[in-house]
């Protein structure tokens, strides 16, 4: 009688378990989240904070553009763990409307350390850099410094005159910033850190880093063909610097930073008399919209022309167009990537490493800042991405 009794209450006992098991099945979500209980909360709009640098701020809805596209961002940026975005900046008819920060790590190279990104942290901006130096170029021709972008590159390094002759004597400054100077150079083939890409066997050169690049054999004509090179953007960094009688970074620091109110910045010096002029400069992401913001306005900076005109043209131009897009890109210009077709009419933009970028849209005059740590895996959200799934559908 006990035995029985003992099982009965067994059987009913097991039958409540399964009963209350699948009555918290019957509460859950597809994926398995309770849905009697709250989740996160939701991501809610909110005007990026005023502060004493040179921005004014105002809502999305001041500049007609919807909240509710780029509250979907955040939330999914939420639910999407290791998305990889560090920062968002957008600035809208000259308005600072939008600016979020996340977690990650440092440029690879700071150490990559774990870091939560804030409004006053500075992001490294990889090859963002070649942008800042082809905008240097530009100024330096506006100061006189020198002439025009069709000069020699050989009369500014008048010690490698063994190096002037045949077709590199041809070589202007022009071809260095379209990167198109026909020397041979090849970053792609091996991946960054392998020491048989171009720009790792430059980086550990213990002579001359301009004669390095420079004494490299020619294989196109110059000015005829797109070559992607680090090496012709810090060849143009020391034509710059030498023109100026400045370190690349201190002229940066007097004719471009101090003039659009950034006082925060560095560069990565290589030597005590090099700056790497090709990456790893460092801004915050309210100065880098700066730098989108100044080309925006034709070069203009609270009624001072910081930029000729042209060379803002110039850049914002396609120089070069790839029959067969080349790492998303359908064409090159000073420095700069024409980004019409995918963000619209004159839309162009400053790339780098890890997903950085300066994207200018006069079309809805506007500027998009990101950064990003995607610098070994793949990101699983590019800033392509983000403009084309959010941004770009957020204006009314």
């Amino acid at each position: 009688m006990g035995r029985s009794m003992h099982r009965f209450v067994s059987v009913r006992t097991q039958r409540t378990f399964v009963l209350i098991a699948l009555a918290v099945l019957s509460a859950c979500g597809d994926d398995g989240a309770p849905t009697g209980y709250p989740g996160p909360p939701d991501y809610v709009y909110r005007v990026p904070e005023q502060v004493d640098d040179g921005w004014e701020t105002a809502s999305l809805a001041d500049v007609g553009m919807d909240p509710a596209s780029l509250e979907n961002l955040m939330n999914r940026l939420r639910d999407t763990p290791r998305h990889l975005v560090h920062g968002i900046v957008i600035v809208v008819n000259n308005k600072l409307v939008f600016e979020e920060y996340f977690s990650g790590f440092t440029h690879p190279t700071y150490g990559e350390v774990p870091v939560t990104y804030h409004r006053e942290r500075k992001h490294c901006l990889s090859s963002v850099a070649k942008s800042v130096t082809a905008t240097l170029l530009g100024i330096a021709i506006g100061e006189g410094f020198i002439a025009s972008a069709d000069e020699r590159v050989f009369d500014f390094f008048p010690e490698l005159a063994d190096l002037d002759v045949g077709q590199k004597s041809e070589i202007t400054l022009k071809h260095l910033v379209t990167m198109s100077a026909g020397l041979e150079w090849d970053e792609w083939t091996y991946p960054i850190g392998d020491p048989r890409n171009d720009l790792m066997k430059w980086l550990s050169y213990p002579g001359d880093l301009v004669r390095f690049v420079l004494e490299r054999p020619v294989v196109t004509d110059p000015g005829t063909q797109f070559n992607y090179s680090g090496g012709s953007t810090n060849v143009l960094g020391e034509v710059v610097a030498r023109a100026g009688s400045l370190r690349l970074d201190h002229f940066s620091q007097e004719y471009l930073f101090t003039p659009l109110g950034i006082t925060d910045f560095s560069w990565w010096v290589l030597r005590p008399d090099f700056v790497y002029a090709s990456g790893d400069v460092s801004l915050r992401l309210r100065d880098m919209a700066k730098l989108g913001q100044l080309y925006l306005q034709g070069g203009v900076w609270e009624g001072e022309q910081i930029l000729p005109p042209e060379w803002v043209e110039a850049s914002a131009s396609r120089y070069f167009t790839f029959t067969t897009p080349w790492h998303g890109h359908q064409g090159y210009s000073y420095g700069w990537w024409p980004m019409t077709a995918q963000y619209g009419a004159g839309a162009y933009a400053a790339s780098g490493w890890g997903e950085q970028a300066i994207i200018v849209l006069p079309e809805y005059d506007m500027v998009a800042v990101f950064t990003g740590g995607a610098y070994w895996a793949a990101p699983l959200l590019t800033y392509d991405e983000l403009m084309r799934l959010y941004v770009l559908p957020a204006i009314r």
